[in-house]
């Protein structure tokens, strides 16, 4: 069961890194993918279109941090839990996400990271984006990537529900590049 989350550690993180974002056409994206959001929707000036990374030596991607929760018909939520490995955002979604800023914190949940059997989540390594998609990676550098996070923590989120039940691995960040 993969437990998908990430945000951004500050409260009070300036309201011009977050941005809402249009799930592209035929995609699919999770809480804690990166997103590139360079163009505005030509129907809303408040709204970008969203899009893969394509290239990490050009672009910044942002990170989705929407919270979605599972609601029954009459609008109450499944015992107030969110569903955190049902955090689906399709085509048309419109959804929050939060441009990097260098020195800020981040948290991501370990099951976000790509090739983590392959430099494995520790205090020291960075974490880039990964061209071609919407995944984060694991490096021991930073390479060319515009965007980096250097993991600063290992921890833990509930994930439990109301009763936090649960933990799943997570790494605490700072953004060292954007």
């Amino acid at each position: 069961m993969a437990i998908r989350t990430a945000y951004a550690l500050h409260t009070d993180y300036p309201e011009q890194l977050v941005e809402t974002v249009e799930i592209p056409t035929g995609e699919t994206y999770k809480v804690g993918d990166a997103i590139v959001a360079e163009v505005l929707n030509t129907n809303s000036n408040k709204v970008y279109l969203g899009s893969q990374v394509s290239d990490v030596t050009t672009e910044r991607p942002l990170m989705i941090i929407d919270q979605k929760f599972v609601e029954l018909a009459s609008g109450l939520r499944l015992d107030g839990a969110s569903l955190l490995t049902d955090l689906e955002f399709h085509e048309g979604d419109v959804i929050t996400a939060i441009r990097p800023l260098v020195d800020m914190k981040y948290e991501f949940a370990q099951d976000n990271l790509a090739n983590t059997g392959v430099v494995i989540p520790a205090v020291g390594v960075f974490i880039v984006p990964v061209a071609g998609g919407n995944q984060w990676a694991t490096s021991a550098t930073i390479g060319t990537a515009l965007v980096a996070y250097k993991i600063e923590a290992l921890a833990t989120i509930p994930t439990g529900g109301n009763m936090a039940l649960g933990y799943s691995a997570s790494v605490i960040t700072r953004c060292v590049k954007a």
